[in-house]
């Protein structure tokens, strides 16, 4: 028995090792951020398009940021499902429908109908990002879990860039363009489909889980604290950044995606060399750390009167950014059973992306009275903030 169990590891650790397939896991995990991404550029854009209609201002960026609250709804439900009947199923599907969706907002002229079909999108995200980060989970144990992580952040965080540069470009030319993009998740998911194998047999397992062990969701608070303060900030760059740059730096569409890709390829850079940086923080001490280098970045961007210094201040922001999201992952990993990994996920999902979609709603009446640069100055107050609370969390 244990000889067949050594047997199937090494079996999974060879073919997870591949590099065509952690090509096709790290493209699927790296679709969620893909979703926001690639439009941001085009929101400023889609907001003098639709100038008649009330309220613009905040449903164009909604556009941007519904798809996150039905991330935040359906990621405990996928969570719960794919812990019962397994990764694949949901995965696959929902690869497809998320390119479907995303292309299609391109062809309606109609503002509420853009953000219906972000809604679906959005439920499809739940599904792809819960159900690939389990997957990782799965595949990787140990110290090749935290390399597996470093290597997701990286992945995520240069797709972030790359589609950043590709939508400001199109969105330069036309808002609907940077939409198409999204057809790249038919082909990942077809990838996918050749590629990935479910990691174990979930009709077995479930004869022997022992389901009176309940998830601890009390232990897993400050996870969810952090996770969701970091989306509530993060999200400001691409909500806000574009106005900034555009209407009062007089900065073009193509420069703007640029900019915003400095800050993802830092935090690429940050979550790659996450398993070195470990060997010589603590989490807690990256925690401190981390927030302290994105409340630094706001700062600069709040004081900053120039490109270049925007571009400084994002950059500083993935630096802590790229660290803190691997850490709060592997951390969280590290403190829940194995049975419970896709509900913790799912829950993590669920806060970060609830961070995501209400951050406009909270910085657009501070952008109304004071103007935009003051909802850096609240970003870079709130990251210090959980600098402190991380800092006293050490303590006890």
């Amino acid at each position: 028995m244990e000889e067949s169990k050594n047997l199937l590891e090494k079996k999974i650790y060879r073919l997870s090792h591949r590099p065509l397939f952690m090509f096709a896991l790290f493209s699927s995990t790296s679709m969620t951020v893909l979703g926001g991404t690639i439009i941001a550029t085009s929101i400023p854009a889609i907001e003098l398009h639709f100038s008649n209609i009330a309220h613009i201002d905040i449903l164009s960026k909604l556009v941007l940021t519904l798809p996150a609250l039905f991330v935040m709804i359906f990621s405990p439900i996928s969570g719960i499902l794919l812990d019962k009947f397994g990764r694949l199923k949901f995965l696959i599907p929902s690869m497809f429908i998320w390119s479907l969706s995303g292309i299609i907002a391109a062809i309606w002229d109609n503002i509420y109908w853009i953000l219906f079909t972000r809604a679906i999108f959005g439920i499809s995200t739940a599904f792809i990002m819960t159900s690939s980060s389990a997957l990782v989970a799965d595949y990787y144990i140990g110290e090749d879990r935290q390399k597996a992580l470093g290597l997701q952040g990286f992945a995520m965080a240069c797709g972030s860039a790359i589609f950043m540069c590709l939508g400001g470009l199109l969105a330069h030319y036309d808002w609907h363009y940077p939409f198409y993009v999204y057809g790249i998740g038919i082909f990942l998911a077809i990838l996918v489909t050749f590629e990935l194998f479910e990691p174990r047999t979930h009709k077995k397992t479930q004869h022997t889980i022992n389901y009176k062990q309940k998830i601890n969701i009390i232990k897993l608070l400050p996870c969810y604290l952090f996770g969701f303060s970091i989306m509530i900030t993060y999200y400001t760059s691409p909500t806000q950044i574009p106005h900034l740059l555009t209407q009062e730096l007089n900065v073009n569409e193509i420069l703007v995606g640029f900019c915003i890709s400095a800050s993802a390829f830092a935090y690429g850079l940050s979550s790659l060399f996450y398993p070195k940086i470990r060997t010589i923080f603590s989490i807690s001490n990256i925690y401190i750390i981390g927030f302290m280098f994105m409340g630094s970045g706001f700062l600069i961007v709040y004081l900053a009167q120039n490109f270049y210094f925007v571009a400084l201040g994002l950059l500083v922001i993935g630096i802590g950014g790229g660290a803190i999201i691997v850490n709060n992952s592997s951390f969280l990993l590290s403190i829940t059973h194995k049975q419970h990994i896709a509900k913790a996920m799912g829950f993590l999902s669920a806060t970060s992306f609830f961070g995501q979609f209400i951050s406009p709603i909270l910085s657009q009446p501070i952008v109304r009275q004071y103007g935009i640069s003051y909802v850096f100055l609240v970003s870079s107050f709130i990251l210090f903030t959980m600098s402190f609370i991380a800092m006293y969390k050490r303590k006890e």
